[in-house]
């Protein structure tokens, strides 16, 4: 049955293998590919989805908050997340929120097209061999985990870097300067032992900071 399917993921080579994968398989597919949420977005608003398959990190996007974004336009097509963070609390988030399907970037192609095949009604499914993952973070000292004492406005600030804003919007947003949100972000980066925005977005995540 021919299908408009929609792919968000930054990983290009991934995103492109896919799109030739699928494509081969099914010719009465049409695949679009974007590698940053803010085209991928523009796109879904104006055009209807029967699948979204996304990411959990665009371009230092949150895939749910995304997903979010674009409930609305949405509301009919099967939503489905393809990930490498593969995590029982990740996916009951998405159950949650009344996503489709999470499934891990090591699905077989015969399971992910059984998924986008699927009636939209279908149950919520992830995949067949579900096998539960440490979150890095628990394995950390105590010591550690006392440093995660973050102040209302760094766990503001990490909430908008989550949501893909620089520094220059965040100090607009906050009414401070941006001196001051980079002071923030190194303070946030030392506490928590993260040098770089997707690691923080899978702390942010893991550790349910805006849930």
């Amino acid at each position: 049955m021919p299908k408009n399917i929609v792919i968000c993921d930054d990983h290009i080579l991934f995103s492109s293998g896919l799109f030739e994968i699928l494509k081969k398989f099914e010719e009465d597919y049409t695949i679009l590919t974007f590698n940053d949420s803010k085209s991928c977005k523009t796109y879904i608003l104006q055009n209807k989805v029967d699948v979204f398959i996304c990411d959990l990190n665009i371009d230092n996007v949150d895939g749910f908050i995304l997903i979010q974004e674009l409930k609305d336009a949405l509301k009919d097509a099967k939503i489905i997340i393809l990930t490498a963070y593969y995590e029982n609390f990740l996916i009951k988030k998405a159950q949650k929120l009344g996503i489709d399907a999470f499934l891990r970037k090591e699905t077989s192609l015969e399971e992910l097209v059984d998924v986008i095949e699927s009636e939209k009604n279908t149950p919520f499914y992830t995949n067949k061999n579900n096998i539960k993952t440490i979150n890095e973070f628990d394995s950390k000292d105590e010591s550690t985990v006392n440093k995660f004492r973050l102040s209302k406005q760094e766990k503001e600030i990490i909430k908008f870097i989550v949501e893909g804003k620089t520094s220059k919007e965040i100090a607009k947003l906050l009414f401070i300067t941006k001196n001051t949100v980079d002071t923030h972000r190194k303070n946030i980066g030392r506490k928590l032992e993260i040098n770089n925005n997707s690691s923080l977005i899978k702390f942010a995540n893991e550790n349910n900071l805006f849930s």
